[in-house]
C-alpha cells in the first residue's frame, strides 16, 4: 500500500477527495490530511509517506515551497498537484519541480477518479520498475518478453460498456489504466488473435510492447496521440522514444507556450506551419496540447459570440485522441476564425491584441485588474482599448471582468469552506456587502444561499 498524505488549504476539498475517491482499489491508504505545506513536513517527520497530493495555493507555505523542502528531504516521494484551474505556467512548473501528475479539481467526476488514480499508479509502477533495472534486482528470467495491451480509441464508447465488450471477446483482459487493458501472453494464438480483434474493432487498437516491462499508461497514450492512423490497427513498439512520454525541456516548453499564445499563427501562415513544427518535433505531453487547444476554443468563443451567425464550435467532438484529429479540427477552425476576422472593422493585429488580452485574463489568480494596465501591456491607449474590446468582444471591460469575479465566486462557494468575506477579497471584492450585493443582482440569489443550494444538490446525488 502507498501511505498518502492530502495537503490542501480547504477542508471541505481534503474530505472530498479522501470519501470520494476509489483508494483502495488502487493500492493507496490515505494515512493523514494538512492544511498547509509547514503542516504537512511536521506531519512526514512523524510518519513515513510516499505519495503526496498537494494544492500549489495554500497560506503559510504554498505547494512549490513543500515541493522543495520534500525533495530535498525525501526525494523518493511522489508529489501529485492540486490545482484550481489550468494555468498552463504553474503546470509547469509543477511538473519541473518534480511532480509526476497533476490534477484540476474543477474537472474531478465520478468517471475520471478511477482513471486518475490508474494513471498515477501506473506512473509510480515505471518509476519503481526503471529504479529496479537500474540497480540489476530484475533479471530476463522475470521480464516478460512483450506486453500485449488493447487501448480504446473511440470517444464515442464509455468506458463500462468497453470493459464488457472486451469480457465477451477477450475474457484474459484486465485493466492496465485509462482506458487500456492488458492481456497475459499465452501462446502465438494469442497474438494471433489479438489482431484479429483489433482489426475487426471499430473502438480498439493493439500496442505490442517489446522488452520494456513497466511502461505507464500516459506514455502509451502520449506515443498514441502522435502515431494514431485511422485504418491502422496495430501498433509494435521496440522502445519507446523518449519524446513519447511528454518529456519536454524547459526550453522547449516556454517557446511552444509562447508561439501558442502569441495567436500570430491565426492569419500568418508560415506562424502557423512553425505552430505545427514546434508540436510535431518536441512532442509535448498530449493532455497539455489538449488543454492548449481546448482554452483557445473558449476564448475564440467568447470573442465572437457577439458576431452572430452559427457557431462553429458546437461541432467539436467531447474528446481528441489523437494529434492527427485535433490537426484537423484546428485548421477547420482557423479557417473559419480567418474569415470572420476578415469581415471585422478592425485590422487583425487589433484582434489578436483582444484576443490576447482575454488569454492573460484567463491565467490572473488576482482579478483586481486595471483596465489601463491591461490597455498598456498590449500596446494600446486605453480608450482605443476599451473602444475595440467592447466591439470585438461584445462587452465592456469592466463587465467581463465582473463576469469572471462572479464565476470565480460561484466556484470558491461550491469548492472551499472559506467565509464570504475570504471568497469577496478573492475574487476583487474589499467589502463584503458590497460583494454580496453585486451577487445577488446577477445571480438571483446572495453567496450563503447559493452555496446552500449547492450542497443540497450535492447531497441529493
Amino acid at each position: 500500500m502507498l501511505n498518502t498524505l492530502i495537503v490542501d488549504d480547504e477542508k471541505l476539498v481534503r474530505k472530498g477527495l479522501i470519501s470520494t475517491m476509489p483508494w483502495e482499489k488502487y493500492g493507496i491508504r490515505i494515512i493523514g490530511e494538512a492544511g498547509n505545506g509547514r503542516a504537512a513536513l511536521d506531519f512526514m517527520q512523524k510518519h513515513d509517506v510516499d505519495l503526496l497530493f498537494v494544492d500549489l495555493t495554500m497560506p503559510t507555505m504554498n505547494g512549490f515551497e513543500l515541493m522543495k523542502e520534500v525533495r530535498m528531504q525525501d526525494p523518493k516521494t511522489w508529489i501529485v498537484v492540486l490545482t484550481c484551474h489550468q494555468d498552463f505556467d504553474y503546470i509547469q512548473e509543477a511538473m519541473r519541480a518534480g511532480a509526476i501528475d497533476y490534477i484540476v479539481k474543477t474537472q474531478m467526476d465520478k468517471e475520471s477518479m478511477d482513471d486518475i488514480l490508474a494513471r498515477i499508479v501506473e506512473r509510480i509502477r515505471y518509476d519503481q520498475g526503471s529504479k529496479a533495472a537500474s540497480s540489476g534486482t530484475q533479471t530476463p528470467k522475470t521480464a516478460p518478453r512483450r506486453i500485449f495491451l488493447l487501448a480504446l480509441m473511440s470517444a464515442n464508447k464509455d468506458k463500462e460498456s468497453a470493459s464488457n465488450l472486451l469480457k465477451t471477446s477477450v475474457p484474459s483482459a484486465t485493466p492496465y489504466g485509462d482506458r487500456i487493458w492488458s492481456i497475459a501472453y499465452t501462446d502465438d494464438e494469442t497474438e494471433s488473435s489479438l489482431r484479429r480483434f483489433a482489426a475487426q474493432s471499430d473502438d480498439f487498437v493493439l500496442v505490442i510492447v517489446h522488452g520494456e516491462t513497466h511502461i505507464s499508461a500516459a506514455s502509451i497514450w502520449n506515443y498514441l496521440f502522435y502515431e494514431y492512423e485511422p485504418n491502422r490497427s496495430a501498433f509494435e513498439l521496440a522502445d519507446l522514444p523518449a519524446k513519447a512520454a511528454g518529456n519536454q525541456t524547459r526550453d522547449e516548453t516556454k517557446r511552444l507556450e509562447e508561439h501558442w499564445f502569441s495567436f500570430r499563427w491565426l492569419y500568418d501562415e508560415e506562424q502557423w506551419r512553425l505552430a505545427i513544427a514546434l508540436i510535431e518535433q518536441t512532442r509535448p505531453d498530449s493532455r497539455l496540447v489538449t488543454e492548449m487547444f481546448r482554452l483557445s476554443v473558449s476564448l475564440w468563443r467568447q470573442m465572437f459570440r457577439s458576431s452572430g451567425g452559427p457557431d462553429p464550435y458546437e461541432r467539436l467532438p467531447e474528446s481528441l485522441l489523437s494529434w492527427r484529429d485535433t490537426k484537423q479540427v484546428l485548421d477547420e477552425l482557423r479557417s473559419e476564425l480567418k474569415q470572420r476576422m476578415k469581415g471585422s472593422a478592425y485590422f487583425v493585429e487589433i484582434i489578436v491584441s483582444i484576443l490576447k488580452s482575454l488569454y492573460y485574463l484567463s491565467q490572473l489568480d488576482d482579478l483586481r485588474v486595471k483596465r489601463d494596465l491591461v490597455a498598456a501591456k498590449f500596446n494600446m491607449s486605453s480608450g482605443y482599448f476599451s473602444e475595440c474590446f467592447k466591439t470585438i468582444v461584445g462587452k465592456s471591460f469592466g463587465e467581463y471582468v465582473r463576469e469572471m469575479q462572479i464565476e470565480k465566486a460561484k466556484r470558491l462557494l461550491v469548492e472551499t469552506s472559506d467565509p464570504i468575506y475570504r471568497i469577496a477579497d478573492r475574487t476583487g471584492y474589499k467589502d463584503e456587502k458590497y460583494f454580496s450585493k453585486i451577487f445577488r443582482e446577477r445571480v438571483g440569489i446572495n453567496p450563503a444561499e447559493y452555496r446552500k443550494a449547492a450542497e443540497r444538490i450535492e447531497q441529493a446525488k
